[in-house]
């Protein structure tokens, strides 16, 4: 059997500053994080205002995702993108539980960087900000979208995969 490198071309994600509307968060499970710790990881997943001019997905939105470890930490990737987004900090309440669905169709402000990676040029999502003033707000297309690579991920760990209150039951008083 041969296999090739069967890569496709798709219309690149434009990059800048780009409107989105959050349209899924998921919960990953456990999956290998930093220096391949074990993590507990989410994904969000916006529909950008900006839509696709070719191919067979010409006149939907492009879509883009972020993975974050699954915890609200002061330090955190999650932590940090969605304070950024409200333009304000967590209160210690808020950090000791932040419902993600409720922001789920919330409007933004996405700055998309590209990166090439193994001679492909991909978009990551350097920052998140609240809406500008006057800005017009979109609504989400695909409310509960799950990218297929994400269907993949969840597929696979089952219910294995997602913690639960159990996972966490340890000696450390906090």
């Amino acid at each position: 059997m041969v296999v090739k490198d069967e890569a496709r071309d798709f219309e690149p994600i434009p990059d800048g500053l780009q409107q989105a509307v959050l349209v899924a968060n998921h919960n990953l499970g456990i999956r290998p994080g930093y220096a391949g710790k074990a993590q507990h990881k989410v994904v969000l997943v916006w529909e950008l205002a900006e839509r696709r001019t070719e191919g067979d997905f010409a006149g939907q939105r492009f879509v883009v995702t972020k993975q974050y470890t699954a915890t609200m930490n002061e330090r955190g990737n999650l932590s940090k993108d969605l304070e950024s987004w409200r333009g304000r900090a967590f209160t210690e309440e808020e950090r000791r539980g932040f419902e993600l669905n409720d922001i789920n169709a919330q409007n933004c402000n996405l700055n998309l960087v590209p990166k090439i990676k193994d001679g492909r040029t991909y978009v990551n999502i350097a920052s998140i900000t609240k809406l500008h003033k006057g800005q017009k707000k979109i609504e989400p297309e695909h409310l509960g979208y799950m990218p297929k690579w994400v269907a993949d991920i969840v597929n696979q760990n089952g219910d294995e995969g997602i913690p639960t209150g159990d996972d966490f039951d340890d000696d450390i008083p906090f």
